[in-house]
């Protein structure tokens, strides 16, 4: 009885949780390490801890703090990074198991995940009220964005067939403006959208060779894609149009006559979304953008997502904000970290339902 018991706390625990032997070696893993770290016990069984997880501090260090002390050693904020690159801010107590010789078990409280989704579902859920201003807008636009489609059309007729990708290119994205200008027009209400089952390479692709002819033309975009990834369940052209807004802030970030874009995809277990019946849904579906610009606005790096807020001279505020909203009615979440040279967004979301069954 006590060792069922003993067994079904370890599962239970609400954190990651590990134990090393003497040589530093796993013992076990709960589930929820099983998850964080992307890994079976089974596998992990055996190896040295660090070849899994990386710390920013001598790990072997504090272990012989541990065992010679014999006592429990706490530490805050510290970055795990696991084999994927991933990073998390964490908190990690060291604890020595008593009755077994200089065997160690540590708790990883994954502090970034929380403190991630919390920020934004704080902004979602502080979201301003402007659907005035954008009905002008819209209205604004669409007149001469007819003007450009009957252009491109006429100028189309006069062209070689090989010439007229351009023009086509531009008719196909005028029509895609004229449908995401009606759920523009209702930004402050869900932008319902039908979605389906797309391949996120699809999207990603399409969105890359759009910003090549215009957006980031001087950007070299790379793209470390995992081709193994299952297909996500969304609105292919909403969320088109958050990578478009995406790229085109990597681009604008730019201070250097040929700046670099990394697009790279990657399944991560262990991050779930509370979706809008109060289910915790999985996003596993990563994509991150990462660019070698100047870096977001210290000051304005928490309330980037929210509208009118922007780092720019003459910027608006309302792309990021558009983002964070189709993100959102997508059930995903959306993180932004930044650094003077580095920035970084990393986009989560769900399995297309018939994979995820």
């Amino acid at each position: 009885m006590k060792t069922d018991v003993l067994s079904g706390v370890w599962s239970s625990l609400p954190n990651s949780a590990l134990i090393l032997d003497q040589e530093n070696l796993v013992v076990s893993i709960n589930p929820m390490a099983e998850q964080f770290i992307n890994i079976s016990e089974k596998k992990i069984k055996g190896n040295n801890i660090e070849e899994n997880l990386f710390f920013n501090f001598s790990l072997s260090e504090t272990l012989t703090k541990v065992r010679t002390s014999n006592s429990k050693v706490f530490m805050t904020s510290v970055k795990v990074t696991l084999s994927n690159y991933s990073v998390f801010d964490c908190n990690i107590q060291f604890s020595p198991i008593i009755d077994f010789f200089n065997y160690v078990l540590i708790i990883i409280d994954v502090r970034d995940i929380d403190n991630r989704i919390g920020l934004y579902s704080k902004i979602n859920d502080t979201k301003k009220s402007f659907s005035g201003m954008t009905e002008m807008l819209s209205h604004e636009i669409k007149n001469p964005l007819a003007g450009i489609i009957g252009a491109a059309q006429l100028l189309s007729m006069k062209l070689s067939k090989r010439d007229t990708e351009l023009t086509d290119l531009i008719v196909e994205e005028s029509r895609r403006i004229e449908n995401l200008l009606k759920n523009f027009e209702k930004f402050d209400h869900p932008l319902i959208a039908k979605k389906t089952s797309e391949n996120i390479h699809d999207i990603l692709s399409k969105a890359k060779r759009i910003s090549s002819y215009s957006l980031a033309s001087n950007m070299k975009i790379i793209e470390v894609y995992d081709p193994s990834l299952p297909n996500v369940w969304g609105n292919f052209d909403q969320l088109l149009q958050v990578f478009l807004n995406l790229l085109k802030n990597a681009a604008e970030a730019s201070t250097k006559k040929i700046g670099v874009i990394e697009i790279r995809t990657f399944f991560e277990l262990g991050i779930r979304v509370k979706n809008s019946n109060g289910e915790n849904v999985p996003v596993p579906l990563t994509i991150e953008i990462k660019d070698n610009g100047s870096g977001f606005p210290s000051e304005i790096l928490s309330t980037a997502f929210e509208p009118f807020v922007s780092g720019k001279k003459n910027g608006t505020g309302l792309g990021l904000a558009l983002v964070s909203q189709i993100i959102n009615e997508h059930n995903g979440w959306i993180n932004l970290e930044s650094y003077p040279g580095s920035t970084v967004v990393t986009v989560s979301l769900p399995v297309a339902r018939e994979e995820s069954n």
